[in-house]
């Protein structure tokens, strides 16, 4: 089976010409943003397109600087890259313990308001539920624990103040 020759009319070759000179604006208005792109974000860009009907490749901002850009590219060390993705790793390991940081504060911040409110007598106890009473609980465990040692702390000016007294008898 042989294929019909296609015989090309004035309005096919029209056609043509209009898909041509669209194809030109488009790849010029694609070199204009790689462009914008490599000035805004200091990197390297480079297009190299074919097209079809033709033997050449159409290649911006040149033929060379494409190619070294690509040669760059294939030459660039995986290393490097798994360097980069650990470093990512560990920024976002990062955020996360600083993510999860602020969730304890503010956690131990609603229960010090939900302490305060049922204290205050703005809510009641048979309103709070079980997460909330755990929460309470472990509250108060670190505000005794906090009194406790309050309390050791003023045990000891106390007893230090009466031996400075006692040593200061009879001494204005």
């Amino acid at each position: 089976m042989s294929r019909k020759r296609v015989c090309l009319t004035t309005s096919d070759l029209d056609e043509e010409i209009k898909r041509k000179k669209k194809l030109d604006e488009k790849l010029a208005s694609l070199c204009k943003k790689a462009y914008e792109l490599s000035i805004l974000c200091d990197v390297k860009v480079g297009i190299v397109s074919s097209i079809p009907e033709k033997t050449d490749v159409f290649a911006w901002p040149s033929l060379p600087e494409a190619q070294k850009i690509v040669n760059d590219h294939i030459a660039f060390p995986k290393h490097k890259v798994t360097m980069h993705n650990n470093f990512l790793q560990s920024i976002m390991e990062k955020r996360e313990e600083e993510v999860r940081k602020v969730e304890e504060t503010l956690e131990k911040m609603e229960i010090e308001n939900l302490f305060n409110d049922l204290f205050k007598g703005n809510k009641l106890l048979n309103e709070v539920n079980v997460e909330e009473t755990k929460g309470l609980l472990k509250l108060i465990a670190v505000k005794r624990v906090q009194f406790e040692q309050r309390k050791i702390q003023v045990n000891e000016v106390a007893a230090n103040n009466n031996v400075a007294e006692e040593n200061n008898v009879g001494h204005p």
